[in-house]
């Protein structure tokens, strides 16, 4: 009987320890932003997903030095804006996309199969179409957020977004000339 006793107060602890061992998961932090600036963040956290992807592509895949140098230039200054979203979107318990969202992957599928001229095509239209596309949401970010830290990541996004498609519209005027991009506008001669 004394044995029984043993074995059912050991029992009894190894559920108790189990129990203290491991604590129920904190529940999810609500975000303090409001609905439209979560979805300004997570949009342009997918966006730099896609642009750091197409540029690292456009390394490989790219026909003109112009083309790469506008890839390297986008993926570093993508990677930036990325981390400094982190921070912000981590204050405010936002978890960002790990991936670029579905019609994204499809652009980068398509583009990462073509080659030379015709990705350079693709791959200049597509970033003209986006960063157009980005300029306005961030610029309407800027002025709608009463977040600060959001605020000044919008209006600094904004203005990356600008320089990137004034690069872009500049490379497609120039196909085939190699030194057009290189961080900022080269004038060059004909």
């Amino acid at each position: 009987m004394n044995i029984i006793k043993k074995i059912t107060a050991v029992a009894a602890l190894g559920g108790l320890a189990a129990c203290s061992a491991s604590p129920p998961p904190a529940p999810p932090t609500p975000s303090s932003l409001s609905a439209a600036d979560t979805t300004f963040v997570q949009t342009v956290a997918e966006s730099n997903l896609t642009e750091v992807a197409l540029g690292k592509i456009a390394l490989t895949n790219a026909g003109t030095a112009g083309v790469k140098n506008y890839a390297q230039h986008a993926i570093s200054e993508h990677t930036s804006a990325e981390d400094r979203l982190t921070t912000i979107a981590s204050a405010h318990g936002i978890t960002l996309p790990t991936e670029p969202n579905a019609d994204d992957q499809k652009i980068i599928t398509t583009l990462g199969g073509v080659r030379d001229a015709k990705f350079d095509k693709g791959y200049i239209a597509n970033t003209i179409e986006t960063h157009s596309n980005a300029v306005k949401l961030a610029d309407h970010e800027a002025t709608t957020t009463s977040d600060a830290d959001l605020k000044s990541f919008a209006t600094d996004f904004q203005k990356t977004a600008q320089a990137h498609l004034e690069a872009a519209e500049a490379l497609k005027g120039h196909k085939g000339h190699p030194g057009v991009y290189r961080g900022k506008r080269q004038a060059h001669k004909h």
